[in-house]
């Protein structure tokens, strides 16, 4: 499906970009990058100026973090004191509680498909700040009197997170105690079938040494960060770490095939915050993810919500943030427009699209592997 995408390497990118799509480099003067991330903000800005014409910005809910979006719904999770509510918008636009108790732990859900409408998958954990105990429960189909929750009795033992849904089919991350190199797997599992199915991660080749000395380690897979699933295919982020140096990369695998790099950001101890890809979706042919850059000027420019197919890259016409450093966890589509949650749960009612050139997968490699 993406054919061309798993060709991205190191500094081979589309040449001559030119005015918004223009990109400091980490080793530019001050001077410089200054000159540059100021034309970037002024473009960033004129674009969303210009998207918000004709789209309207709404507030969800002022204190709700961790939207997921299908179908026409929208569900995102409101802390509360000790108790986390999970809360839902209809299609019609109605913001409502969801029929289930309230969680003593945070938690984040994702919406998908299911057989009678759109089911809500989450997690419920005994240890929550070190992900023991979870297990995976799904409300469906959303709106319907039936309604209910019910714990989906996945076979292997282990604790489960990061649930996505396509029909009767669950993608989760079941993490591995005391792994640092291999600190989460991804399995599939069929609802009511047998044996979970073990998803091929990628794994670092190593033997080069990152910029300012060090060596990138061999067989690092990677934290799962996010993860979505499509009816023949996944899409998830890893995130690596070593000393102060860091990648965070989005991936996209048909189940049952092999991992494909889509892109790839690095980081250092000057970025504001850890940059990492949020939000993967498969969608109508595409497949989006919002990356938050972090970068040190703290640009909001170089956040950029992109779509991906077919050797084909498009950038939202608007910035969902005020500055680089700014907390988010996510961004997704919904319908023809968007929501995010930057200071509360929000929706842009449309969103306009531009084509830019591939993104390049930044490496800290001194060959042209993109994931080393």
């Amino acid at each position: 499906m993406f054919t061309g995408l798993g060709q991205l390497q190191p500094g081979v990118g589309a040449q001559g970009v030119r005015g918004c799509d223009a990109r400091p480099r980490r080793r530019t003067t001050r001077a410089f990058a200054a000159a540059v991330a100021a034309v970037a903000i002024a473009c960033v800005w004129l674009g969303a100026s210009t998207a918000a014409g004709a789209a309207s910005v709404s507030v969800l809910d002022p204190g709700g973090a961790g939207v997921s979006a299908y179908g026409g719904w929208a569900a995102w999770k409101h802390e509360e004191g000790s108790a986390t509510r999970l809360e839902l918008r209809s299609p019609s636009g109605a913001v409502m509680a969801a029929p289930i108790p309230p969680s003593t732990a945070s938690f984040e859900v994702q919406l998908g498909p299911v057989s009678g409408g759109v089911a809500a998958v989450y997690v419920r954990c005994s240890e929550p700040k070190k992900s023991l105990g979870c297990k995976i429960y799904e409300l469906a189909p959303l709106g319907s009197s039936s309604a209910s929750e019910r714990l989906l009795a996945i076979p292997g033992g282990g604790s489960d997170i990061e649930p996505a849904i396509w029909k009767s089919r669950l993608a989760f991350v079941r993490p591995n105690a005391g792994s640092a190199k291999r600190p989460d797997e991804i399995y599939t599992w069929t609802s009511g079938g047998g044996a979970v199915r073990a998803v091929q991660l990628p794994e670092s080749r190593g033997g080069r040494e990152p910029e300012g000395g060090g060596t990138w380690p061999k067989g690092l897979t990677g934290a799962i960060t996010g993860l979505t699933i499509g009816p023949s295919q996944l899409a998830y982020v890893t995130n690596n770490l070593t000393g102060s140096f860091g990648e965070t990369t989005l991936w996209y695998e048909p189940i049952g095939g092999h991992p494909e790099l889509i892109d790839q950001e690095t980081s250092g101890a000057g970025n504001v915050c850890s940059p990492e890809f949020l939000s993967p979706l498969i969608s109508a042919g595409w497949l989006y993810a919002y990356l938050h850059a972090c970068d040190p000027s703290a640009n909001p420019g170089l956040d950029r919500l992109t779509r991906y197919k077919h050797g084909e890259a498009q950038r939202a016409k608007y910035t969902f943030i005020h500055a680089g450093d700014d907390m988010l966890s996510s961004v997704v589509i919904d319908g023809a427009g968007v929501d995010w949650d930057n200071e509360g749960v929000k929706r842009l009612s449309s969103v306009s699209w531009r084509k830019i050139p591939l993104p390049v997968a930044q490496t800290f490699c001194t060959r042209s592997d993109p994931f080393c």
